[in-house]
């Protein structure tokens, strides 16, 4: 935690390095588990078993402190999380990545909805160069103005249900960071699940389950503790620390990531519309640290 507080930037660089290549470890639990949900349910879950005693803790507290924004917080940000790996699993990897993360427009409009915060000249701009970066994704140009597949669908709303989890936890009472990843990773198990009953999911017949080799077991464990667990501590953590705006450039960082792991390790081609929106979606999440009003008196 001092570590932490003391570089903070470093967190959130590091948690961007974690959720760029967390598509990585999912894939490969899916393809060796024959694209049955129950390894990647068990996965998900495992974070939630070893933090149960929390777990167990935080619904006694609830129960008293009857907090329904940090339920809510808790339940958008493990859909999101849920939808965002559903989303991997099913689609391109630089094309999900690109419509989750116009999460910071999504961010704006709650903001302006639930905490009353004033739009400035940065957020309008933010908000047009992301609907600007969406079409370009979508292919405008081909005459798709909305998502055209269960899979752009599923990453635009992780997107938007990650922004409404983050808005209800600026809404709740103060919470440990443990807390919120206990809670989160306990939902997002059984949402997942929920998921796999969307056309295209995963298996969810036991009869299709295969033998869990070692090999299998131990990547569900690296993916646990190595991914899930530390990306989603450093995320919360830092969002207590830094203000939204360096939170959002910095996680940016993801964008870059995950399409250079794609480019390399798939045979995805990223071509020029990927690249000129993500390019647009990057600036349009950090446009807030530009200081317009430097440029105007210079």
């Amino acid at each position: 935690m001092h570590f932490l507080s003391k570089y903070p930037n470093s967190a959130v660089i590091f948690a961007s390095f974690i959720w760029g290549t967390y598509w990585i470890p999912l894939r490969y639990i899916n393809q060796n588990g024959n694209e049955s949900v129950w390894p990647l349910f068990f996965a998900f879950g495992l974070l939630s078993l070893i933090l149960i005693k929390t777990i167990i803790n935080l619904i006694t507290k609830l129960f008293y402190k009857n907090d329904r924004y940090f339920i809510l917080g808790n339940f958008f940000a493990a859909l999101a999380m849920a939808l965002y790996s559903e989303s991997l699993l099913r689609g391109e990897i630089a094309e999900v990545v690109i419509l989750f993360y116009l999460c910071p427009v999504w961010g704006t409009i709650f903001a302006k909805i639930f905490l009353k915060q004033n739009f400035n000249l940065q957020r309008y701009i933010s908000l047009i160069l992301g609907l600007i970066g969406l079409e370009i994704i979508l292919g405008f140009d081909q005459g798709y103005f909305f998502p055209n597949s269960y899979t752009e669908w599923i990453a635009l709303f992780a997107g938007l249900s990650w922004s409404l989890g983050i808005t209800f936890f600026h809404l709740s009472k103060p919470s440990s960071v443990i807390e919120k990843t206990a809670f989160t990773s306990f939902i997002m198990a059984f949402i997942f699940l929920f998921i796999s009953f969307i056309p295209g999911g995963r298996e969810v017949n036991f009869e299709y389950q295969i033998y869990l080799s070692a090999n299998l077991l131990i990547w569900i464990a690296l993916f646990s503790f190595c991914w899930l667990l530390p990306s989603m501590y450093l995320t919360y953590i830092s969002a207590e620390i830094l203000d939204p705006g360096r939170i959002n450039i910095l996680l940016m960082f993801e964008v870059i990531i995950g399409i250079s792991t794609a480019a390399l390790l798939t045979n995805e081609v990223i071509g020029i519309r990927e690249v000129i929106g993500a390019v647009i979606v990057i600036f349009a999440g950090t446009i807030d640290l530009i200081k317009f009003n430097n440029f105007i008196r210079h």
